[in-house]
């Protein structure tokens, strides 16, 4: 089993882009999945590591606050089109203690929430992307969730939640 940690955005912003969504991924034959930015993810090991090695590193962690940038498009599936999320010191610590807990490689981080997978075409996305008009919002993220995908991204829900600043 695979799994990710994710931070999911709070209410009115999951609402919003969850209907985002829903809306792209009818209207492109995608996969639905809930509104989420992954911090870490293709984690290979069982649930009770990954939960006290996560509990180590957000037992260290204040919330964050999150701001949303530009819509924006990449080649991979998983970031058809996404909306940036803007990188702040505390969330590039995050993913960097993570990443020493988890003793995986310091690959690029590129906080983003995801809105469609799976569009071939690049001409498409880059009007997708162009066509989609969220304005700046700003969020809390105050826990960690960690999410079993394996399988359809349809069928990734909310697994264990870990909130920040609990001493172990």
């Amino acid at each position: 089993m695979k799994y990710s940690i994710f931070v999911i955005p709070v209410e009115p912003l999951f609402g919003k882009l969850r209907k985002i969504i829903e809306s792209l991924a009818e209207k492109y034959d995608g996969p639905f999945f809930p509104p989420h930015m992954t911090v870490l993810g293709d984690i290979s090991s069982d649930l009770g590591e990954i939960k006290k090695k996560s509990l180590k590193v957000s037992s260290r962690m204040d919330p964050i606050n999150l701001t949303l940038g530009q819509v924006s498009f990449s080649t991979t599936y998983f970031q058809s089109v996404f909306v940036r999320v803007e990188s702040t010191a505390e969330l590039l610590d995050l993913n960097l203690d993570l990443k020493k807990e988890f003793e995986m490689e310091n690959n690029v981080f590129m906080p983003h929430i995801s809105l469609l997978y799976g569009v071939d075409d690049m001409r498409l996305r880059e009007k997708i992307a162009s066509d989609i008009k969220i304005a700046r919002f700003s969020f809390r993220a105050d826990r960690l969730i960690i999410v079993p995908v394996d399988g359809n991204p349809h069928g990734w829900k909310s697994g264990l939640e870990i909130p920040f600043g609990v001493k172990i």
